[in-house]
């Protein structure tokens, strides 16, 4: 009778089943990918919040530069620099007289409480650019 041979039993130490250490490979690639494709997922919604803050960005820009150039067409009329000369310069058209009024009351003029509300764009100084405009177009002050 032929002899059968016997397997080897496995002692501690041994290497695992070829199966095993399949699978053990596959889940940790499989981890690796889920990793991978989380921190695309995060970096794509960061890139999605900052697009949008730049479009909202944007359209404020658009409304604040058109807002700009009507302002701009505005005071480039003639009314607005014959307002602007008036008030500004206390120019007056020929014929008529400019009335200054001096300080020589009876009694005192009653104190007003500084008004502490901000004011409007439109309340505002003129910038500076208005003087190098005024000089430019030969209205000095």
């Amino acid at each position: 009778m032929p002899q059968l041979i016997r397997p080897r039993a496995r002692g501690p130490g041994l290497s695992l089943p070829i199966r095993q250490i399949i699978i053990v490979v596959l889940v940790v690639a499989l981890a690796l990918v889920a990793v991978s494709f989380v921190r695309v997922l995060l970096v794509e919604y960061r890139l999605s919040l900052e697009k949008n803050a730049l479009q909202a960005d944007i359209v404020r820009l658009r409304q604040e530069n058109e807002q700009l150039r009507q302002q701009i067409s505005y005071l480039q009329t003639d009314a607005a620099i014959e307002k602007l000369a008036r008030k500004e310069l206390g120019w007056t058209k020929p014929g008529e007289t400019a009335v200054i009024v001096l300080g020589g009351q009876s009694t005192p003029a009653p104190t007003k409480q500084p008004d502490t509300t901000p004011l409007r764009e439109q309340d505002q100084a003129p910038p500076d650019w208005w003087g190098r405009l005024l000089h430019g177009i030969g209205v000095d002050r």
